[in-house]
């Protein structure tokens, strides 16, 4: 069948392991998909405003899927296709428990990151992973006195959570008043100084889905290139399923096609390898 949109993750598959650049080589083989009239769409744990430079820069990329299936956006019009995020309510009595004690964390609601203002005005001092720093000296993301108050305010709802470096003694407190709730999943599951926690209904391939009934697409016309857990899924149920040479055992072996690692282009020779199988069989689109 022919192929006409590749689904791409960003962390460990896409980008390089600085986790913040694309080589040349993926760069220039994401530029000739889309030339065949293929859509490349990242789809990826990441909320839109943390897509790095690099792939802002790749022209043609009109759809993503972001934080982990949170939403399906349609770039070039700005409308959000599908939306499963945790309720306000939920997001409000969330942002109570993680407020006010010092931990660095982002809140991710509309495309963008939330950060307590004291932390967003004084990031340097917090355990800030290396591969964010690009996006606070940028001066992305909004800070505000009190996220919880600003959330209910404005009625928002949160996409997805990212904590990073919490202090050994408010761990297991933070992550058992958080599990009580009911109202999220974890990516990771126990007791952590980095949590990562979404909706607890979230459900990539539905948010996948509805991207594909809007662009009118068969899953057999699509491939998806990944390296994680969240990305199984779409790798056996796409029409063609990737898995890096980063990528788990477990993975691997449940994919059509095991291309090189992230620091070895794996994402431009697993679209070089189907560019040339569609070319051979039955042409691209």
């Amino acid at each position: 069948m022919k192929l006409k949109a590749i689904f791409i993750d960003l962390d460990g598959t896409t980008l390089e392991k600085n986790k913040v650049n694309i080589s040349e080589q993926n760069q220039k083989a994401i530029q000739k998909a889309m030339e065949h009239g293929i859509k490349v769409i990242p789809c990826t744990g990441r909320v839109l405003d943390m897509f790095p430079p690099d792939l802002e820069a790749i022209k043609g990329i009109e759809y993503a899927i972001t934080c982990h299936g949170g939403r399906a956006l349609d770039l070039k019009s700005g409308k959000c296709l599908y939306q499963n995020t945790i309720s306000s309510k939920d997001s409000v009595e969330i942002m109570k428990i993680i407020e006010k004690k010092g931990i660095y964390c982002e809140t991710a609601c509309n495309n963008t990151l939330y950060f307590e203002k004291e932390v967003v005005q004084n990031w340097r001092e917090y355990p800030v992973p290396a591969h964010h720093f690009w996006y606070l000296e940028m001066g992305r993301g909004i800070g505000v006195d009190s996220i919880a108050d600003y959330f209910a305010a404005n009625e928002l709802e949160i996409e997805k959570i990212n904590i990073y470096g919490m202090r050994k003694e408010l761990q297991a407190e933070i992550y058992a008043l958080i599990n009580a709730t009911n109202a999220i999943r974890h990516t990771n599951e126990g007791v952590s100084e980095d949590l990562e926690f979404l909706t607890k209904t979230i459900n990539k391939r539905e948010a996948v889905d509805c991207l594909l009934n809007y662009l009118s697409l068969d899953p057999k016309e699509t491939m998806m290139i990944g390296d994680s857990n969240s990305d199984i899924e779409l790798i056996r149920y796409l029409g063609f399923g990737v898995a890096m040479g980063n990528a788990p055992d477990y993975i691997k072996e449940q994919a059509d096609y095991v291309t090189a690692p992230c620091e070895e282009n794996g994402v431009a020779k697993a679209i070089k390898y189907k560019l040339e199988e569609c070319d051979d069989k039955d042409g691209l689109v």
